[in-house]
């Protein structure tokens, strides 16, 4: 199960790669907050592991695979980290 998501993001990565070589991909804030959705969704479901985790996986791999695709750019993939940082700061307070 822990090997599934390096693998999702490793997809996504080079997903990205291929989309910003062919210039696809619309820029600005509502896609910095896809991913920002898209990262704290990953998180979550990692956090979560075997329990809802696993049910939750291939939501948070098809919205990193989608916008890996559809919002390419470093500046936007940004908001990745931060949903992810948003998830641990959540389980780090109310845990």
């Amino acid at each position: 199960m822990i090997v599934l998501y390096p693998i999702v993001l490793v997809g996504a990565a080079y997903l990205m790669m291929k989309s910003a070589k062919r210039g696809l991909g619309s820029r600005g804030r509502m896609w910095f907050g896809a991913w920002v959705v898209a990262g704290a969704l990953f998180t979550f479901s990692l956090l979560t592991g075997l329990s809802i985790g696993l049910f939750l996986l291939p939501a948070s791999a098809f919205a990193v695979f989608w916008l890996a695709v559809h919002a390419p750019h470093r500046r936007e993939a940004a908001g990745f980290p931060v949903g992810a940082a948003l998830v641990v700061i959540a389980v780090l307070l109310f845990v």
